[in-house]
């Protein structure tokens, strides 16, 4: 939140350690910010979500400018020799050997993070479907903010949107080569992506985040570590 922002005199605070807070973006556009506790425990921590969201700019993505390679085609050299020699007696004639098989490419194996990462999206996309909502498209960028968020919380076991150097996710997006932040979910101690995406339909903020179909776009990011074990974050693009 910048400084110019509005804090609304209004906190309520939820079980299970958990806080709400709203404020005002200076645009006129309401955030809503859900943040969990970060007292180390020993216990399991409880599941925790927070969101906030972003104005949309009139930034567009920069394509890719198209290119054009010239391939040259393959030159081919032929020798002929005569000779005066008498010919060798013809040869018996062998089966020709098969050309041995080229080995299959290899499939890259995906790891825990990136499988349920691209589940997060699958699910997210089949909320936005049952809403009237197109589905969002992977991004790089996007995923790779989202990664990076989630990867410093559970480092430096925090949970917040803001980062410990003072980054707002939409520095972080725009860091990663995104031009036109939009919103940001974050939830940690949730074990699975069914889980998390529950979670995030069942609040009222989150939710907003996810069936708003104006985004277009979007990067999850999941890291295990910190006090609650595993630590997600959703970067949405419009």
């Amino acid at each position: 939140m910048s400084r110019k922002s509005r804090v609304l005199p209004v906190a309520v605070v939820l079980a299970a350690g958990l806080a709400l807070a709203g404020c005002e973006h200076p645009d006129g556009m309401a955030l809503i910010a859900a943040s969990a506790t970060t007292t180390v425990r020993t216990a399991p921590q409880p599941d925790a979500f927070a969101a906030t969201t972003a104005p949309p700019t009139s930034e567009t993505a920069p394509s890719a400018p198209g290119t054009t390679t010239s391939v040259p085609a393959p030159t081919t050299t032929t020798t002929t020799a005569t000779t005066t020699t008498t010919q060798p007696p013809a040869q018996p004639r062998t089966r020709a050997e098969s050309p041995a098989p080229t080995p299959a490419a290899a499939t890259p194996t995906r790891t825990e993070a990136e499988l349920a990462e691209a589940k997060v999206l699958e699910l997210t996309n089949a909320e936005r479907a049952a809403n009237g909502c197109p589905a969002l498209a992977a991004d790089d960028r996007l995923a790779a903010a989202a990664r990076a968020h989630s990867a410093d919380m559970a480092a430096n076991n925090y949970f917040d949107h803001v980062s410990q150097d003072g980054r707002s996710f939409v520095d972080r997006v725009k860091a990663a080569g995104y031009p036109a932040p939009g919103a940001e979910n974050i939830a940690a101690g949730q074990r699975t992506a069914e889980a998390v995406v529950k979670g995030w339909m069942d609040s009222p903020g989150h939710r907003a985040n996810i069936l708003n179909c104006k985004l277009k776009a979007l990067g999850v990011g999941m890291a295990r570590g910190g006090s609650y074990g595993i630590y997600w974050t959703q970067n949405f693009g419009w």
